[in-house]
């Protein structure tokens, strides 16, 4: 009966055979038949080349775990991006989220924390200072889109206060104001002139251009911008409109609501720019460092 010799045996015959040692001279040294000593060596090369065909597995599994945290992470530093100053949260349509629905007032922001792969990330980086320093960031931009919302309502009120008239999206009875047009405009310019507020000659230089701009058609009883986009319908009363728009302008323009904007915009800028420089130092590794479950069905 053939003897039967151990794995450890038969790694050490294929070491031998692959160090140029012949199948006879193991067979000899061994003193076994020399079919004993082949299959031996078929056995463990078999199972030599099933361990480093794993390894390899595992290897590329975990590369490309590795690329989807990193992906991840790209996609996280993308997102950490600061609104353009005239950014406005609700449309000056009615519709969804309209400036004129009083029930549009959510306000929508992009959410990955919910993905697989986000959750991993935390996972690896479960005690980071990288979610404190983003948690800050949400914070800080809600708190920014807030404060523009307050100013697009803000400005709605003061163009009605001021003209007397309503503000629509569309053709209705006369007089009216433009929604999309006026509430744009004068929206955009008081978010100017806020910026403007430490430079007083700059203000004034905003409001000069506005009212040069700002004109009346009293043959259609409009009030005008620039080349003729009707910011206002108000036919034998058109220049005390004209004149009631920029008021509204002057007003916004030094409201609490528009130095709320300046103010979270630029602590939203600051925090960004903090947020971005964490992620960045996390990506500069080449790698996401920890563990996740993946990881360790891995073998990690």
């Amino acid at each position: 009966m053939p003897r039967k010799f151990d794995d450890a045996k038969k790694k050490e015959w294929l070491e031998l055979y692959d160090g140029g040692k012949s199948e006879k001279w193991i067979a000899n040294r061994a003193k076994c038949d020399v079919r004993t000593v082949k299959n031996a060596i078929n056995e463990a090369r078999l199972k030599r080349d099933v361990a480093v065909a794993r390894i390899e597995l595992v290897k590329d599994a975990l590369h490309n775990h590795q690329d989807g945290l990193l992906e991840e992470i790209d996609r996280i530093k993308t997102s950490l991006v600061v609104p353009e100053r005239d950014f406005t949260v609700l449309s000056w349509n009615r519709g969804n989220n309209s400036i004129l629905d009083d029930a549009g007032e959510q306000i929508k922001l992009e959410n990955d924390e919910d993905s697989t792969m986000r959750r991993l990330v935390k996972e690896h980086l479960r005690r980071d200072k990288v979610w404190r320093v983003l948690t800050q960031w949400k914070k800080a931009r809600t708190n920014h889109l807030v404060a523009k919302l307050a100013l697009q309502r803000k400005t709605v009120t003061l163009l009605e206060e001021k003209t007397s008239h309503k503000v629509i999206d569309g053709d209705g009875p006369s007089p009216f104001v433009c929604s999309y047009t006026a509430g744009a405009l004068v929206y955009k310019a008081a978010i100017d002139v806020a910026f403007a507020a430490p430079v007083e000659r700059a203000q004034k230089d905003i409001i000069k251009k506005m009212e040069a701009a700002i004109t009346v058609n009293t043959h259609n009883g409009d009030v005008v911008f620039g080349s003729g986009s009707i910011l206002a319908v108000a036919p034998g009363s058109e220049q005390a409109t004209r004149q009631h728009l920029l008021d509204a302008l002057k007003n916004l323009g030094k409201s609490a609501e528009a130095k709320a904007v300046v103010e979270t915009y630029q602590a939203l800028e600051q925090i960004t720019t903090k947020a971005r420089h964490v992620v960045e130092d996390i990506r500069l590794l080449g790698l996401v460092p920890g563990q996740c479950e993946i990881c360790r069905r891995l073998g990690m």
